[in-house]
C-alpha cells in the first residue's frame, strides 16, 4: 500500500541554521528538515510496530520530492 504524506512545517530557521552548521553537514535547510522528519518518522513507525505487536515492518520511501526535484527509490 502506498501512502502520501504532503504538509507544511514552521521552523525557527535561524535555530535550525545553528543546528545544521554544528553537525557540519552542509544540507540545505528545507532538505535537512524533511530527511530528518521522513527517517524519524520511518523509524518511530517500524519500531512502534514492533514494540506492538512483534512484527518487523520494513517501510520503504517509494518517491520523496525536494522543491522541484523527484527521487525515486
Amino acid at each position: 500500500m502506498k501512502v502520501k504524506i504532503d504538509c507544511t512545517l514552521e521552523i525557527d530557521s535561524k535555530v535550525m541554521k545553528k543546528y545544521i552548521d554544528d553537525m557540519g553537514d552542509g544540507e540545505s535547510i528545507k532538505k535537512f528538515v524533511a530527511n530528518y522528519i521522513i527517517t524519524a518518522g520511518i523509524l518511530c513507525l517500524d519500531e512502534g510496530i514492533k514494540s506492538a505487536i512483534d512484527k518487523n515492518h520494513f517501510t520503504g520511501i517509494v518517491r520523496h520530492k525536494f522543491g522541484h526535484k523527484t527521487y525515486l527509490n
